[in-house]
């Protein structure tokens, strides 16, 4: 949809935002008359540095793909199992598993096989790269931010996320020169379907997920996106892909299975979880 839709980046970015907190608001009041103690304030300071994470990606994201070769990007921004570590780690004191490993390890290599015919070093790709790189590294944050926040409902948080993180894309999309105006009714229905599909179905079950899994598997698992992206892409475009694309996708589900199938010892598990120094929130 991002593909096919004329609209400016970073506007589209703040449309699919905005639209899904919109559709979301009712659930927002209804988790506010259940949970009427937790302050408005206390919402603002858990979804505000979220939605400037979740905004930066966006935005650098729109920028860095531009900069460089789009394999160089798909490949750069699935690189969130690695620094994932690193970031629940800084923020939670959560390490990961020999199972997680493992899976991170196989699945990376399918993303990697699948990329690296086509990758392109040049002083050209550089900055892109390393914007690319920085919006990798703002999409994990975002994902560990939201295992930190602590509320009684994901429905007091994600619409907040969503809003703030709308406006300001926004407002850089007004500041670079995009026009607000959407110009068709084809336009209209593809922000309104990438506020259904990717933002509230998407987005959200990533938020679900970080509150109720493991932070790596989820990343591991989000890895899989590329699968159905490139069969909607033959569907929909006709690109045909990669002759390595079933191998690569093999490679990221058999790495994900790992992971998964890792955790099916509840010993390990909770050895685990005492060595993170912190339980997983249910």
């Amino acid at each position: 949809m991002i593909r096919a839709s004329q609209t400016a980046p970073e506007l589209v970015a703040a449309y699919r935002l905005l639209i899904a907190s919109v559709l979301l608001a009712p659930a927002y009041f209804r988790a506010r008359k259940r949970y009427p103690d937790t302050s408005l304030l206390t919402l603002c300071r858990q979804a505000g540095p979220a939605a400037l994470l979740l905004a930066i990606h966006f935005w650098s994201w729109n920028i860095g793909v531009r900069m460089t070769a789009i394999v160089n990007a798909s490949l750069i921004v699935n690189l969130v199992p690695v620094a994932m570590p690193f970031v629940v780690w800084f923020m939670l004191r959560e390490r990961i598993s020999r199972a997680e490993t493992r899976g991170t390890a196989l699945a990376l290599g399918g993303t990697i096989l699948l990329a690296a015919a086509d990758y392109h070093i040049s002083l050209h790709c550089f900055f892109g790269d390393m914007i690319c790189f920085a919006s990798m590294l703002a999409f994990a944050t975002y994902l560990a931010w939201n295992r930190r926040a602590h509320l009684p409902t994901i429905w007091l948080y994600v619409p907040l996320v969503y809003l703030f993180a709308g406006l300001i894309c926004l407002v850089a999309g007004v500041a670079s020169g995009g026009s607000i105006l959407v110009t068709s009714q084809r336009e209209g229905l593809l922000l309104v379907g990438l506020a259904l599909v990717p933002t509230i179905i998407g987005h959200t079950l990533l938020n679900v997920a970080m509150r109720a899994l493991r932070s790596q598997l989820v990343a591991i698992t989000n890895l899989g996106q590329f699968i159905p992206a490139g069969v909607l892409a033959w569907i929909a475009f006709g690109e045909m892909p990669a002759r390595l694309f079933p191998l690569a996708a093999t490679l990221v589900i058999v790495g994900a299975l790992i992971a998964i199938l890792g955790h099916r010892d509840p010993r390990a598990y909770r050895q685990c979880e005492r060595g993170n120094g912190t339980s997983t929130e249910r």
